[in-house]
């Protein structure tokens, strides 16, 4: 299993945005060092109280000169041809993939905030489409050295991309997915789905990577295949050294939570295409139990807790667990990446690498020994029955 750190600035009110991408600089540089695989942050435009991270293609670049190992992932990056021309995002992923040495992936969608849709004129009724066509346009411009383009929302001429990208065939490309529909799409395009984010629990994770395996066998992919399952909890992760201590800074969390689902039900209500947000509304965000234990979209507890909470996605096929670690102060936030680093992640790494206590080992070597004296008694058995046929060969020479 793959793990992501994803942030997105959250900047507490009466704090700078320039501090707090200062922390988020250091808070990066700590999840490569203890072995989370990808960093991903969302593009997120006039956003109120929950994210600051309007500019990733900026940021990215700046942090992929100080590190050398962990990849990058746009969280995603908004296709609606208003906010990104589709050719621009094929250009920009590849320069990235240039500078970060093949360290990049590109996540799509098409915005879930009235505040950005709104603000970029963006029709919440033709922005599905958009997003669709953006997607054959930047696979064209990354896959063939002369490619070109004529939908509804685009029209471009033949053309070559450049700079050419790194990776071959080219960086992995997912798409966010909330709804059946989207699953489906991303399936048949053959892309990686990005899934989760609406509290629905692990009932309806488990349907969405059903719908996703089933509609990947049926379809027939013009491009190379680059299909991966990935969850977004997107709740956040807290891991502390006690459960109850865990349990008491993610319940901060929860005003985040609130704004980041707030314009769900009215988008909803906007396009058909939006229609399944809607059950939001019958998710009780104060039921502490339910959400950070069922809800599939928090994962927070002390190091073994965390284990087992994520053990539930692996036993469900999860590739990749998209983590929000944000909207705490930076201090926990660095205690957390480290904690699930040193434990969390090994046990899901490098299982055979995690020391046990002398006494798990003594009960193992004990419980062993009956076996090891079984085979040592019959191999003497045998090797005494042989005694006299080696004896008397060596008679004879």
């Amino acid at each position: 299993m793959r793990f992501i750190f994803m942030s997105e600035g959250e900047t507490a009110p009466g704090a700078s945005h320039e501090h707090r991408y200062r922390e988020l600089i250091d808070e990066v540089l700590l999840a490569e060092k203890v072995g989370f695989d990808a960093f991903g942050t969302s593009e997120q435009h006039v956003a109120i109280g929950t994210a600051t991270t309007s500019a990733p293609e900026v940021l990215y670049p700046y942090l992929m000169a100080l590190t050398s190992r962990i990849r990058f992932i746009h969280l995603v990056t908004l296709l609606p041809t208003r906010i990104n021309h589709a050719l621009r995002v094929a250009e920009r992923v590849a320069t990235e993939d240039i500078l970060s040495n093949g360290r990049i992936e590109l996540g799509v969608g098409r915005g879930n905030t009235t505040l950005a849709l709104r603000a970029f004129e963006v029709s919440p009724a033709e922005n599905k489409s958009q997003q669709l066509e953006g997607v054959e346009v930047i696979r064209r411009a990354l896959h063939n050295d002369v490619f070109s383009f004529v939908g509804e929302h685009y029209k471009i001429p033949p053309r070559s991309l450049v700079p050419k990208a790194l990776q071959s065939p080219c960086p992995p490309i997912h798409m966010a997915t909330g709804s059946p529909e989207s699953v489906r799409q991303a399936a048949e395009l053959g892309i990686g789905a990005i899934m989760g984010g609406f509290y629905l629990g692990f009932g309806f994770i488990e349907g969405m990577l059903r719908m996703y395996d089933e509609a990947l066998a049926s379809a027939t992919h013009t491009y190379p295949l680059q299909a991966h399952r990935s969850v977004v909890v997107s709740g956040g992760m807290h891991c502390a050294e006690t459960r109850e201590e865990a349990r008491t800074w993610a319940r901060g969390l929860k005003e985040s939570v609130g704004l980041s689902t707030d314009a769900y039900e009215r988008l909803s209500k906007l396009s058909s295409d939006y229609q399944y947000m809607g059950a939001v509304k019958d998710i009780d965000f104060n039921d502490e139990r339910y959400m950070f234990e069922d809800s599939a979209n928090f994962i927070v507890g002390d190091p073994d807790d965390c284990i087992a909470q994520v053990q539930r996605f692996a036993d469900l096929g999860v590739e990749t667990l998209v983590m929000r670690i944000d909207g705490l102060p930076h201090k926990e936030l660095m205690k957390s990446i480290e904690l699930f680093g040193k434990y969390v992640i090994p046990h899901f790494k490098n299982p055979r690498g995690i020391a046990r206590t002398p006494d798990a080992i003594l009960a193992d070597i004990r419980a062993a020994r009956p076996a090891h004296y079984t085979e040592r008694e019959e191999f003497e058995n045998t090797m005494h029955h042989n005694e006299p046929a080696i004896a008397g060969a060596g008679d004879a020479r």
